[in-house]
């Protein structure tokens, strides 16, 4: 899902924004999964990835938010796998309730014109994001004051504790800006030639056609191995211009384009997945055959996970995820095994518990009932682009049949899916479930109890208690008790982790599945080798 140029405003992310779904992350295991290779010395020729992506001129600005900006701009801090190391920051320290912070920032960054980068960057961007009109970035809306004792101390409050602070905001430079018109920031000129602090430089553009980005010699981390790197902005096919050699990647590949690469030896497709963000089918608790959690759980057992991620080419090595849990701790319970994987696929037991329930086939139709109610209801799928689910709709639709249910599908555009699932439209539909932070969770999904109309008193006040914990103990202990409840009350199916998936040339060296997946977030380890295998 590209965000619109407005979309950031509503509520900044954590993390990157939602992109490929559902449709894309479960379609795109075909191609062989690459792996780094060792590294090597940097090649005397100059070297350039050209990268396909799907946006406009101000991809490299704050209303796209996405990948790009980490080229031209610096965090405070890098948040890879939950591991917070330092950035623009070197070092920093809270108070006891953990609402006050103060970060020590480095005194060799320099903005590509050549200005040194202080605190008061820092200051001016995190007020910019504080506007009402802005309103970006939610670890800003949580600051209640901010000093700057020095030009390389800042001191932030917050109305809240953090636990930690994320490392997706990045910040710009005042002396550029500040003379600006703040109610025109989504649409400052700026960013179509901006100046920045990170690893890349802007060197020109062609309109809605490409950006052109040079290493930063000046770089306080090191110069970037890759010479130059060209941002190819077009829609176009991805296979195309893989296979016409006009760009050596491309970002958020769909499922056709994917199964159009398979079997190719030329390119590899890697894969990024999110187990704190799960997928999940929402069941609508209004609708008559779905408001029983019996019910519910029986079809969550009537579903072969598996085997819907083998058909649909996922990786074996794809986690199944059956519950929530934090952002920093997902992957170390995924290693240690204590990370939820759900229902088992158990379609015996799932005509046990809808036979229990009194939902019986009398007629021999092949479709159960009870009380004159049958046992059907539609689940609405997204239509057309990489996030459709009607692929995945059809399968869901044959293996819950089996248990004698029979689901309907109603197709809807991206734009008609997203009013109808905001408005609670449906019966069932597929959707990730965003849960860092917590009060993303409890606002969209258990808030009010709208849109599946579910509402439990303790799950809430189990949010409630997330915002305020500060230990990973704490957390996990918390997030136990929701995922017992949710598995008690199954308002959701939880599915799969949410996807994203990238393709490459095989010269490009130093992607892998899933921790180094997106070519520019790996930028710093990557390198280029011609078909011969010397860079």
């Amino acid at each position: 899902m590209k965000p619109s140029l407005r979309a950031v405003r509503r509520r900044a992310s954590p993390g990157p924004l939602r992109r490929p779904s559902w449709t894309v992350a479960l379609l795109c295991g075909s191609v062989a999964i690459g792996c780094a290779a060792g590294d090597a010395p940097r090649s005397e020729a100059p070297s350039t990835l050209t990268i396909l992506f799907q946006s406009d001129d101000y991809v490299l600005g704050p209303s796209r938010d996405d990948h790009p900006k980490f080229l031209m701009f610096e965090p405070l801090v890098r948040d890879h796998s939950g591991s917070v190391r330092p950035a623009l920051a070197e070092r920093w320290e809270h108070s006891p309730d953990f609402r006050t912070w103060t970060f020590h920032l480095r005194r060799d960054v320099r903005w590509h014109d050549g200005v040194p980068f202080t605190a008061h960057d820092v200051a001016f961007s995190l007020e910019l994001f504080r506007r009402p009109e802005i309103a970006l970035h939610g670890i800003a809306l949580l600051v209640d004051s901010i000093v700057v004792p020095d030009e390389h101390t800042l001191v932030l409050s917050f109305s809240r504790p953090i636990s930690q602070v994320p490392g997706w905001p990045v910040f710009y430079p005042r002396h550029l800006l500040t003379d600006l018109d703040p109610a025109r920031f989504f649409d400052w000129e700026f960013w179509k030639h901006p100046v920045g602090n990170g690893p890349y430089r802007f060197v020109r553009g062609v309109p809605n056609t490409m950006l052109e980005l040079e290493a930063n010699d000046d770089y306080y981390d090191g110069t970037p191995t890759i010479d130059r790197v060209v941002l190819r902005l077009s829609s176009a096919n991805t296979v195309t211009e893989l296979r016409s050699g006009n760009v050596d990647a491309a970002y958020y590949v769909s499922a056709p384009e994917i199964a159009a690469l398979d079997g190719d030896p030329t390119f590899r497709v890697y894969y990024q997945w999110v187990m704190w963000e799960p997928q999940a089918i929402h069941w609508n608790q209004r609708h008559p055959f779905l408001a029983h959690a019996a019910v519910r759980r029986a079809l969550s057992h009537a579903i072969d996970r598996r085997e819907l991620a083998r058909l649909l080419y996922l990786p074996d090595e794809m986690p199944l995820v059956g519950g929530l849990s934090s952002a920093e701790r997902a992957l170390d319970l995924h290693r240690e095994g204590k990370l939820d994987a759900g229902f088992d696929f158990d379609p015996r037991a799932a005509r046990e518990l809808l036979e229990q329930e009194g939902w019986v086939d009398r007629n021999g139709d092949g479709v159960r009932e009870r009380e004159g109610t049958e046992a059907r209801f539609t689940l609405l799928a997204r239509q057309g682009g990489i996030l459709s689910t009607l692929e995945p709709a059809l399968l869901l639709r044959e293996q819950l049949r089996s248990v004698g249910v029979e689901m309907a599908i109603r197709p809807a555009e991206t734009g008609i899916w997203y009013r109808l699932f905001r408005s609670g439209d449906f019966d069932a539909t597929v959707h990730d479930i965003r849960n860092d932070p917590p009060d993303l969770l409890r606002e969209d999904f258990f808030g009010d109890g709208t849109r599946i109309g579910y509402r439990n008193a303790e799950v809430v006040r189990l949010l409630e208690a997330l915002t305020r914990e500060l230990t990973p103990a704490g957390e996990d202990t918390l997030y136990a008790s929701i995922n017992a409840i949710l598995g008690r009350d199954v308002p959701v199916t939880f599915l799969f982790p949410y996807f994203e998936a990238y393709a490459a040339h095989r010269r490009v060296r130093g992607l892998r599945t899933p921790d180094r997946a997106h070519p520019i977030g790996a930028i710093r380890e990557l390198r280029i080798e011609d078909e011969g295998g010397q860079p």
